[in-house]
Order: structure tokens, then sequence, then C-alpha cells
């Protein structure tokens, strides 16, 4: 037999119940995160209340810059605008304007009438309005957004620090036969590789877990009479990008399994 795939199998082979725990706990923790990661991608988004619009003034050329203040301080001081932005008359199309003033009603409805309000207004010359904008956004509040964020930075944490533990027991119940490994020959090249294609299967199967459950949410949706979460592309998309990030994951809780192999207690006896 191949002496990587007899490592590897003694390695898997000496894990026991501390190490065993550790490992299931950082599984748990790392398909939360693969699970959260994938929930931006999956959630569905929904059509927000629309932007209330804007009015675009276009003011005379002959206005002082104190008229154009006291414009912009009336139109502030109306109970139907929100706020005013000027822009000065370098950043307009039109040549030969004192700028334009963009304004925000508060609602959709104070659109028109504020717009008749703004024409009727001295020093004015054009008046503009923008129909109110349909936003899309995810069907969860920004406050469970930045949560979301905050689960994905802690569990992935928690999984990598679980996983560090568990490999220090899986080694440490593995140190007689990595001296006697040693003691024959063995590269440490070789060892690394046993620990990190470990640490990659650990990752591997949480991927698999996370694209089973995606699939498997996905299959008892149609099921349920309803109709895809995502489009079909995108869901692969999400399920490979969730599988790739799980490897990626596997492969660092596999660098930190093997950065351990340097400790004292793994040389060969004298």
């Amino acid at each position: 037999m191949n002496s990587f795939l007899y490592l590897e199998r003694e390695l898997l082979g000496a894990i026991r119940a501390r190490s065993g725990v550790l490992f299931s706990f950082g599984l748990l923790f790392l398909f939360l995160f693969l699970a959260m990661f994938a929930s931006l991608f999956v959630i569905p988004e929904q059509q927000q209340d629309a932007a209330p619009g804007r009015v675009l003034a276009t003011l005379s050329s002959r206005l002082t810059t104190t008229a154009i203040n006291d414009l912009s301080d009336r139109l502030v001081a109306r109970s139907d605008v929100v706020r005013a932005k000027y822009s000065l008359p370098e950043t307009t199309a039109e040549s030969r304007t004192g700028g334009t003033l963009e304004l925000i009603p508060r609602s959709a409805a104070d659109v028109s009438t504020l717009a008749r309000a703004v024409a009727a207004m001295e020093g004015v010359t054009n008046v503009e309005s923008v129909a109110p904008e349909a936003r899309r956004g995810l069907a969860i509040p920004p406050e469970l957004q930045t949560g979301l964020l905050v689960g994905l930075c802690l569990s992935a944490l928690l999984s990598l620090a679980l996983v560090r533990e568990g490999f220090r027991a899986l080694l440490g119940s593995f140190r007689q036969e990595l001296r006697l490994a040693r003691l024959a020959g063995t590269s440490e090249r070789r060892l690394m590789e046993v620990v990190g294609t470990a640490g990659l299967l650990w990752g591997l199967l949480a991927g698999l877990l996370v694209v089973g459950a995606l699939f498997l949410y996905e299959a008892v949706t149609i099921a349920g009479g309803g109709s895809l979460a995502v489009a079909g592309p995108r869901l692969f998309g999400v399920a490979a990008v969730s599988l790739l990030l799980a490897i990626l994951m596997g492969g660092l809780a596999g660098l930190v399994g093997a950065s351990q192999l340097s400790s004292r207690q793994f040389e060969p006896l004298p």
C-alpha cells in the first residue's frame, strides 16, 4: 500500500472521543459559516418602498450667491422637503445657468406639488421632476444583515479554533506512530501532506453537507408548490462557491494542524 494512504488511514483511525467531539463541533460551526454565506445569495430579493423621487430646479445665471443661499434655505424649510443639494454651474450639462438644486421630497405624493411651487419661485428657469424609483433588496432588515456578517466571522473563527484543538488531540494520540514514521525515514513533507489532507477532508465534508442542504431546500420548495428561490445557474454557482470556500477553509485547517508537527513530543525517541 502507498505510504501516504497508509498513514492517512492510520491517522483517521486514531480519532478518539475527545478529538472526534472537537472535530464534530468544528464541523458544525463550519457548516453554519457556509450556510450563512450561501443564504446571502439564496434569500430572495423583494421590492421595497420606492424612492420618493426628486425635483431638479435649474437656477438663473443672474442669481447671486446670497440669493441662491436664501432660495435654498426657503426650500429646505418647507415641510415637504427632506433635503436640498446644490450643484455648481460647471457640473451641469447646460451652459449659462446658476447651477441646479436637487430637492428630495418626503414622499412620492409631494413631487408634483413641490415642482409647481419651485417653478413659481423667482430665479428658477426650469423645473424637472424625476419619477420615483422602485428598489429591490434582501428580504431581511439591515440589522439582521449586520448580525449575519458578524455571525460569519465568529463561526469561521470558532470552527478553526475547534479544529485546531481537535488536531492537537488527534496528533497527541497518534504521536507514537509519528515517531515511528520519522524513525523509518518518512519525510516531513509527507507527514504534512497527511495532516493537511485530513483538514481538506474535514472541509470537504462540511461543503458537501451545505450543498446537499441547499439542493434539499430547493427540492422541498418545489414539492410544496413553490418556485426556485434562485435561478438554476445561480443555484449551481452558489453551490460551487460554497464548496470551494469549504475546501479553502479545510486547507487552512490542515495547515493549522500540520503546524503542530514541529512539537518535540513527535520526535523519535533517542
